[in-house]
């Protein structure tokens, strides 16, 4: 009886951590950058997972960083400048305008926008570490969209800067 009812608990713990292992399998960011034609802006939208975003701000801003701190929107707009870059098609930085954020209980959502109109995103680049010194294994993809589709780039650790390859 002893035996079945600690297997039993071993079995009710494992699944019990379960969620929390799973969490951490794969860590993996999108960010998707378009023309509003209504806005005449190019729009940059970044998604990730809420609770590795937080970790990474904890780590730079201290313990007490929480999102409904007054200085949460300034400390991840610091944040997000420092780890995320464009750059046109004659190499120039562009200068990306915060515009906000938003999160639920499982992502956040980060948005910027750029005050030109680009015909298109060919020989653009992009620089994306974003969570990538917090864990090695993350994974960014950034997704150029146009009215002839979409153009992507699935940047790494290693290789965080990449051109767009328009086909």
């Amino acid at each position: 009886m002893k035996n079945k009812l600690a297997v039993f608990f071993t079995a009710l713990l494992s699944l019990a951590l379960l969620p929390q292992v799973a969490a951490h399998k794969y860590f993996f960011g999108l960010t998707e950058v378009s023309y509003n034609p209504r806005t005449q802006h190019v729009e940059v939208v970044h998604q990730y997972t809420l609770h590795d975003v937080q970790r990474a701000l904890q780590k730079q801003y201290g313990d007490d960083f929480t999102l409904d701190n007054p200085n949460a929107e300034a400390q991840i707009m610091r944040w997000l400048e420092n780890q995320f870059a464009l750059f046109d098609s004659n190499d120039n930085k562009v200068k990306l305008n915060w515009v906000g954020f938003e999160a639920d209980f499982q992502n956040i959502w980060l948005y910027q926008e750029v005050d030109i109109a680009p015909t298109d995103f060919c020989r653009w680049r992009v620089s994306n570490n974003i969570l990538m010194r917090e864990f090695a294994p993350q994974v960014n993809t950034v997704n150029f969209v146009t009215d002839n589709g979409t153009d992507g780039v699935t940047l790494t650790r290693e290789n965080y800067t990449k051109a767009v390859n328009c086909q």
